[in-house]
């Protein structure tokens, strides 16, 4: 059960990310959240930039609930225990939520739907509220995630005699593998 709820984590994740990705270039789009037929025409209708990012939130939250902080706590992470730190998590959910929300309560992407050119209070709220579970959690001491000291802020950016440790430190949230 474990296993499964990881796996639909991670999906429901990476499908709001790769369509949060595609709404930054095209805006609004289909959202395809069911197997498509291949005998079918495509019809489905083009979605505002809002409803795109309300369905896009509701699968970071859905991931954010169901994956954990840090995969070395659970029985499928012990697999690859010290080797996990790439892997999808709630706080990479959590971030992803709250910069979904905040994009879309900005001034740009209110103006279409509504005519405002202020942001949307409603969406704001949101973001700030995902912002703070993120930040509660990585203060407490849950998530490893951090701030570098200053006079170790180059480990932002390059780790040379570091055996091999990837840039970032503790302060990158997303990133893929560095080779």
């Amino acid at each position: 059960e474990e296993e499964k709820n990881l796996i639909k984590g991670q999906l429901l994740f990476f499908r709001g990310w790769f369509h949060f990705q595609l709404m930054q270039y095209f805006g609004g789009l289909p959202y395809i959240d069911r197997v498509l037929p291949g005998d079918e025409k495509l019809t489905l209708p083009r979605l505002t930039y809002q409803e795109c990012a309300a369905k896009a939130a509701a699968d970071f939250k859905g991931a954010a609930d169901i994956l954990p902080i840090n995969w070395d706590n659970t029985i499928a992470g012990k697999r690859t225990l010290g080797k996990n730190a790439l892997r999808i998590n709630k706080i990479m959910a959590l971030g992803y939520l709250g910069k979904n929300n905040l994009w879309a309560a900005s001034p740009l992407m209110n103006n279409g739907p509504t005519g405002s050119k202020t942001y949307n209070a409603d969406l704001c709220k949101k973001a700030a509220a995902a912002f703070a579970e993120l930040l509660n959690l990585c203060e407490s001491g849950q998530a490893t995630y951090s701030l570098v000291d200053f006079s170790k802020y180059y480990t932002n950016f390059y780790s040379t005699g570091n055996n091999w440790a990837m840039p970032g430190s503790t302060e990158a949230i997303f990133r893929g593998p560095y080779y």
